[in-house]
């Protein structure tokens, strides 16, 4: 999955686009997409789903963020 892809994906949801808005405030958007394609490089047989799963969670130990904080900005626009 490239990373458009992988982008639009994770959007489909409210959580996903708030996930998809810090990591690229975080990261800025060409590391962001680097650190997709390294993560997806590095598992090129792995069901997608277990891709995508491993970069959110490594990703989300990375620049420190939890449930909390995704709860905390869901609440705040609902």
């Amino acid at each position: 999955m490239n990373f458009e892809a992988f982008r639009s994906f994770l959007c489909e949801s409210d959580r996903g686009r708030v996930f998809d808005s810090l990591i690229a405030v975080e990261l800025g958007l060409e590391e962001y997409e680097c650190a997709w394609q390294a993560h997806a490089d590095m598992n090129p047989h792995g069901e997608t789903n277990d891709v995508i799963i491993g970069f959110l969670i490594d990703v989300g130990d990375y620049i420190g963020v939890g449930d909390a904080d995704f709860d905390k900005v869901l609440a705040s626009v609902e």
